[in-house]
Order: C-alpha cells, then sequence, then structure tokens
C-alpha cells in the first residue's frame, strides 16, 4: 500500500507544479499543433481529399471528399500521424517536461525556453527512444491482438495487447530521465530504464497505468465514429477528436510529472542510502 501511495503522491506533486504554469508549455504547445491538424483537416474539405487520402492509401480520396464520410474517416487518417509526430515532434516536448519538472522540484527557475533547447541537444537520443518504443508497441499490439483474436475473440486480444503494451512500456519509462538528467546515451538509457523498472515494478506499472485510464473514455468513444454521428451528429466526431487530444495532453503531463518526480526521489534516496 505505501508504493502505491507513492506513486499517488509523486502524481500530486506533479500536478502542484501546475501552479507555476510553464512546466506544461511544452506539451501544451504539442497539443496546439494537434488542434491545427484536426483544424486543418475539417476545413480543408473536398479541397485536399487526395493530400489526406496519401496518408491512407487503401481509401479512395472521392470518399474523404464527401460528407459525412470525412468527419467518419478524421479519426483513422490523422492517426496515421500519431507515430511520427510522436517520435519527431513530441519526444522533444517529453523532454522538456522531464526538465521543467525536475527544475520545479529543485526550485529553480522554470524557463521553458532553456530546457526546451536543452532537450534539443539531446534530440537524437530521445528519437531514438520513442522510435523504439513505438516500433514495439505496434509490433505487441499488433501481432498478440492478431493472434488472440482468432483463439478467443477480440476483446481479450486488445485487452492482452494492451497488457504487453503497458508492461513494455514501464519498462522504457525511465529512459527519458536518464538521458536528460543524467546524461546517458540512448542504448545505456534504455538499459537502465530496464534495470530500474524491474526493481521498482509495481510503481512502474502503475505510472503507466494510471495516466492510461484517463484516455480510456475518449479512446472508447472514438472506436465507433458511425454510431456517434448516427446518434447525435457528425460534428459530434470533432468534439470527440478534440476532448480525445485534450485528454492526452493531461495524461501525458500525468506521465511525464509523475515519473519524473518518482525518478528523482527514488535516485536522491538512493544516493543517501
Amino acid at each position: 500500500m505505501n508504493r502505491i501511495a507513492h506513486v499517488f503522491g509523486c502524481f500530486g506533486t506533479a500536478l502542484s507544479f501546475l501552479q507555476r504554469g510553464r512546466v506544461a508549455v511544452p506539451l501544451l504547445l504539442y497539443f496546439l499543433l494537434q488542434l491545427c491538424l484536426i483544424a486543418l483537416y475539417v476545413l480543408s474539405g473536398a479541397k485536399a481529399a487526395g493530400f489526406w487520402s496519401l496518408l491512407k492509401p487503401s481509401l479512395d480520396a472521392d470518399l474523404i471528399a464527401h460528407y459525412p464520410e470525412h468527419l467518419f474517416l478524421m479519426g483513422s487518417i490523422l492517426g496515421r500521424l500519431d507515430i511520427p509526430l510522436e517520435v519527431l515532434v513530441l519526444a522533444l516536448a517529453q523532454g522538456a517536461t522531464v526538465l521543467l519538472v525536475a527544475a520545479a522540484s529543485k526550485r529553480s527557475p522554470l524557463g521553458w525556453r532553456e530546457r526546451l533547447a536543452t532537450a534539443a541537444r539531446r534530440y537524437v537520443h530521445l528519437v531514438i527512444v520513442a522510435a523504439v518504443a513505438a516500433v514495439a508497441l505496434f509490433v505487441f499490439f499488433r501481432y498478440p491482438q492478431a493472434l488472440l483474436v482468432g483463439i478467443a475473440g477480440a476483446a481479450l486480444g486488445i485487452a492482452a495487447s494492451l497488457l504487453i503494451g503497458v508492461v513494455f512500456l514501464s519498462f522504457l519509462l525511465y529512459a527519458i530521465p536518464f538521458i536528460l538528467l543524467e546524461g546517458r546515451s540512448a542504448p545505456d538509457a534504455i538499459r537502465r530504464s530496464f534495470g530500474f523498472a524491474g526493481r521498482h515494478f509495481i510503481e512502474s506499472i502503475l505510472l503507466v497505468i494510471v495516466p492510461f485510464l484517463l484516455t480510456v473514455p475518449t479512446l472508447l468513444l472514438s472506436m465507433n465514429p458511425e454510431a456517434i454521428a448516427f446518434q447525435i451528429s457528425p460534428e459530434f466526431l470533432i468534439h470527440v477528436q478534440i476532448a480525445g487530444e485534450a485528454i492526452q495532453f493531461v495524461a501525458t503531463y500525468v506521465l511525464m510529472g509523475g515519473l519524473t518526480v518518482f525518478f528523482l526521489q527514488t535516485r536522491t534516496a538512493q544516493e543517501g542510502s
């Protein structure tokens, strides 16, 4: 119970830093980028159907150009940008957030531009870690799900894939702090993250699961856009997409803030013992 309370205490500490405002700026900028993409997709309409179809070649551009089909397809089309953006852009925002939360923990000045610049100097290492996570999660989600769907049904396949993904992510959780707070290279940071998470497995799993649970409601809504469109209105799908990105923004801060506080507290305790 003390270990669980410790993790929630780390979340609480990270959330308390929001009173100083600037700790969330890098992730807020990423959220605004996602809002711009949603607006671009919705407002471009039929004019850019050919462009959006490039993200999903299996779709006919004419289908994307028609209302309300283009709203039905919004989540799946924009979802094709998730991995490139997470690897190339979000990794930098997450790194800057780790530095800002670490600075807040030490009551140091919070210059988000300076922290972003510091993270940028370690950009290649951050991208490597993000790419490893993205590829591994794709593999762990796709193949176990495909195997178990045929054996025990879709629900069990999805649940098992999510569980595998959560466990793997918990082992990779501390790579960014090792890169930015201790100056490790990406391979060394990944190795040390696995060891650190193995020694603190329960806490690491909780650090991943709690933020993920925040995203479940909007994730479930996005799984059946046609039902939402027919029961409420096609335009409501735009609100669902925006809400999903807003919740993701909150969940990502909770994750990065919580893991940074836990990492710092644990490393400090280890040095003092």
